[in-house]
């Protein structure tokens, strides 16, 4: 199982430009590998088959590398992270970058605990708590050079819990599919009260059935102290 787990993976993170070191796909068996066992004890992917976990959680996490290779990118912060998508497959492939793993359900944080002690990462936070909460915190609050959130809810939503994080000239990497993102165009004037401004969209193919697309919002002044307003209120009331 382990070497054609791994002859799959190097073959799709090729087909978006990433070669692995043997270290590398180590990492991202031993992750599989406790995504599965974690699996059975509590909900963390719908996915069930090898490759269909490789494609749709490894090589679509990847894929937010790509368009920001030019920009100088030393903090991340990845919201609502789950089961550490995208964070976690960043932080293999890009081990000097420091990341934020923020995630609300304290079931999913110790998953993340315990998968990062076995992966052997360093240069990780996680934190257990809300993005409405953690963005007014100012240790936190615009000192992000990428922002990730990936499909944690509709674009209008999501737009309030991340830009508070992103810092002035860094980038909240929106992740999109061809069926929404109408949704994300729709929410410009959003990012624009938020401070953000959008930059261009960029399609990646992950393979003959799956394309993601990519927006880049650039953070261009700061988010007013208002945003995010108090948990629950982004979802209840969303930014037109």
């Amino acid at each position: 199982m382990e070497e054609s787990f791994k002859e799959i993976l190097k073959e799709k993170v090729r087909n978006i430009g990433i070669e692995l070191s043997p270290s590398q796909e180590e990492k991202f068996f031993l992750y599989y590998k406790v995504l599965k066992d974690w699996n059975r004890k509590i909900n963390l992917t719908s996915l069930e088959g090898e490759e269909e976990i490789i494609l749709k959680h490894f090589v679509d996490s990847l894929t937010c590398i790509i368009p920001v290779k030019e920009e100088k990118i030393e903090r991340i912060i990845d919201i609502g992270t789950g089961a550490g998508f995208p964070g976690i497959p960043i932080k293999i492939i890009k081990p000097n970058l420091f990341i934020t793993l923020l995630e609300s359900q304290k079931k999913k944080v110790t998953f993340l605990e315990e998968l990062i002690k076995i992966l052997n990462l360093d240069k990780v936070e996680i934190i257990w708590d809300r993005a409405e909460n953690l963005g007014k915190n100012p240790q936190y609050r615009e000192t992000y050079d990428l922002v990730l959130a990936r499909g944690v809810a509709k674009p209008n939503i999501v737009l309030e819990y991340a830009l508070p994080f992103v810092k002035i000239s860094g980038l909240f990497l929106g992740q999109a599919t061809e069926k929404n993102i109408n949704e994300w165009y729709m929410a410009k004037n959003v990012i624009s009260i938020l401070g953000g401004n959008l930059e261009k969209e960029i399609s990646i193919y992950i393979d003959s059935t799956i394309t993601r697309k990519l927006l880049i919002i650039r953070k261009i002044s700061p988010t007013p102290d208002k945003y995010p307003r108090r948990p629950g209120i982004p979802e209840k009331k969303p930014l037109l």
